[in-house]
């Protein structure tokens, strides 16, 4: 049981860190085409922040260790709310100070998209997920903390440049 316990906190922080990777990975994608237009920052939001946003839950999805998917679908879509909600209040709201260009219904369409996206993934790789679970290793965190570091770094340079 306490094997089980310490899994599901692993997995947990795991979440909270590729959370906040493809957080910064999103932005830093968007940010040039968002500069040019916003129609155009809109429209790969639409296509690679998708892709990207799909791709990092199923990854958090496919390293759930229990039996019950629908419920990680669940916390994945609560967490990665929470970090991006979070984040954006952080550096647009209070860095930036562009809160009411924050909250544009395209936010709230995103924001709602993260609690509906792991139960699309869920219900379309349900046998996967409970076949091959993969297990969370000390290089998943350190790869993925890298990753999130320079794109938070890249996003802060384009911002600021």
């Amino acid at each position: 049981m306490l094997n089980i316990i310490t899994e599901f906190k692993k997995w947990i922080l795991y979440s909270i860190l590729i959370a906040f990777t493809a957080y910064w990975a999103a932005n830093l994608i968007l940010w040039i085409p968002w500069t040019i237009s916003p129609a155009f920052g809109i429209i790969m939001m639409l296509t690679a922040g998708t892709i990207l946003w799909a791709y990092v839950i199923y990854i958090t999805l496919l390293k759930y260790q229990n039996d019950n998917i629908y419920k990680a679908a669940l916390i994945t879509g609560i967490l990665f709310l929470i970090v991006s909600g979070l984040l954006d209040f952080i550096f647009f709201g209070l860095v930036r100070g562009a809160i009411k260009e924050l909250y544009h219904p395209t936010t709230f369409y995103g924001y709602s998209f993260l609690i509906i996206l792991p139960f699309i993934l869920t219900y379309i790789f349900r046998k996967k997920f409970k076949k091959n679970k993969k297990e969370i290793s000390k290089r998943s965190f350190i790869k993925t903390a890298i990753i999130g570091i320079l794109c938070l770094s890249g996003t802060m340079i384009l911002a600021y440049a």
